[in-house]
């Protein structure tokens, strides 16, 4: 790679890392291309080289954390017994929400399709390909939990439709701070547990009713 390749990724990572300081910060929704290139040190001219809009610099954080988060969950499937593999993966997804809160509300406004409408083609791209990819690994991690149902693609991704409302419901839970003002509060992990536990028989009996439907074995 050429000296000049290397220094403008070094100065991108700079960026990423500066605006990701300064969400922590403040609502990042209001954090201002300006604000982002004086934390880096570096010229705001020079910042939309890398990041035409903010809409763009939003979408680069969004489609590095959910790469990131789908390789460990990758990892995690692949280390444990198929039996474990569900519950580890939904209860990590949840375990990585919490990690870093403000990034999973951004990568939450970021799946908005007018928020997409906005970004150039190659960028809309990157986030069907992730879909796809996120999709292929529910699949996956379908088929090695119940090995006794015959799934079809379309099978899986109705099955992602109802988890994916249980992700965003715990993810709403996370961004209003947990149980703490209820008369009967609960913890956060005692949560993630229970919305797992859902999560799991919910699809072990609607894999079963799909299965049990003549269409399914056409």
């Amino acid at each position: 790679m050429r000296l000049q390749d290397q220094l403008f990724l070094q100065r991108e990572s700079v960026l990423l890392d500066a605006a990701r300081l300064l969400f922590r910060q403040q609502p990042w929704d209001r954090v201002t291309i300006a604000e982002v290139a004086t934390q880096a040190g570096i010229g705001k001219g020079t910042v939309y080289k890398h990041f035409p809009s903010k809409e763009a610099l939003y979408a680069r954080l969004a489609l590095d954390m959910s790469r990131a988060n789908l390789a460990d969950l990758r990892a995690l499937h692949a280390t444990q017994p198929p039996h474990l593999a569900m519950r580890q993966v939904i209860r990590r997804a949840f375990e990585q929400m919490l990690a870093d809160p403000i990034l999973a509300q951004l990568c939450q406004h970021c799946d908005r399709p007018a928020f997409q409408e906005r970004l150039d083609a190659p960028c809309r791209e990157q986030f069907l390909l992730l879909e796809r990819d996120y999709i292929d690994f529910f699949g996956q991690l379908l088929h090695a939990t119940f090995d006794d149902r015959v799934l079809c693609p379309a099978d899986c991704q109705y099955l992602l439709w109802g988890v994916e409302a249980c992700v965003n419901g715990v993810m709403a839970r996370i961004a209003s701070g947990g149980f703490e003002h209820w008369a009967e509060p609960i913890a956060l992990g005692d949560y993630f547990d229970r919305v797992t536990d859902f999560i799991i028989a919910g699809l072990r009996g609607q894999a079963a009713s799909l299965c049990a439907l003549p269409a399914n074995h056409e």
